[in-house]
């Protein structure tokens, strides 16, 4: 049998690198947890309501809004997509639990930031940014709410405007009558996604908010699988893994 050539090995590992994945979007938090579940993949659940690590961060109508420029927790240090803005967390918005996430001020139409037009939809929207503290993010998926009926939500792996995960639409019977599905209301609407790739930041923003007329993102109960979660790497790499190891074995016989 032929040994294996340099070329050939090249251009299986340059396979391997190259296999890459298209993020998932899911709309469904069911969805979502058995499609980590069929990857193998471990989660945590950031509900906001571990008072050692939020109880500085409570606003409330007595307290008054009390801030941080950033809280880690859990393997994601959130911040405001906001320049100079905090996050915190009040109980009206609250999804389960008695406390619920956001940013303030409440994007940056206030104080933009110099060259951006806040007339013009997400250039100023409000939202917030999770920053992996270690490793990569796989997975991230929570559920989010506006009182400013309707927002347009949008999700980005890395920051605005990179990246940007289409979450489609639904239409009538008739392939009519469309309505995006990141389309917000005052009820509290899943949105998640998996990137087998791995990322280390994403954000969620407003994208319909102009400087007349504000739109506000509130959040709760997210579930992020990362590689602080002891995220295993699918099956079907370590069976090609597997193979590469096999025809590195392989020696010319005489």
């Amino acid at each position: 049998m032929k040994a294996i050539t340099i070329p050939v090995l090249v251009s299986l590992l340059s396979f391997v690198h190259c296999a890459t994945a298209a993020p998932v979007a899911y709309t469904s938090q069911a969805a979502y947890l058995q499609a980590l579940s069929d990857l193998g993949m471990s989660y945590v659940h950031e509900g906001f309501e571990n008072d050692a690590v939020w109880g500085s961060n409570r606003s409330t109508v007595n307290g008054g809004f009390n801030t941080s420029s950033a809280v880690t927790n859990l393997g994601v240090t959130w911040s405001s997509n906001v320049s100079g803005g905090g996050v915190t967390t009040s109980e009206g918005p609250a999804l389960s639990g008695n406390w619920a996430f956001y940013s303030y001020p409440h994007g940056s139409y206030t104080n933009p930031p110099p060259g951006v037009d806040c007339w013009e939809p997400g250039a100023c929207g409000d939202g917030f940014i999770g920053t992996a503290s270690t490793g990569m993010f796989y997975g991230i998926g929570g559920w989010i709410k506006t009182n400013t009926p309707y927002a347009e939500l949008g999700l980005f792996l890395g920051g605005y405007p990179n990246n940007p995960i289409d979450f489609g639409e639904t239409c009538d019977g008739d392939g009519e009558n469309c309505v995006s599905n990141s389309l917000l209301g005052t009820a509290h609407a899943f949105f998640g996604v998996i990137d087998t790739d791995g990322f280390t930041q994403f954000e969620f923003r407003d994208l319909e908010g102009k400087l007349d007329e504000y739109k506000l993102l509130f959040a709760d109960d997210f579930y992020i699988a990362a590689s602080v979660t002891a995220v295993p790497v699918p099956a079907a790499v370590w069976l090609f893994g597997s193979g590469l190891v096999a025809l590195l074995g392989i020696r010319r016989r005489k």
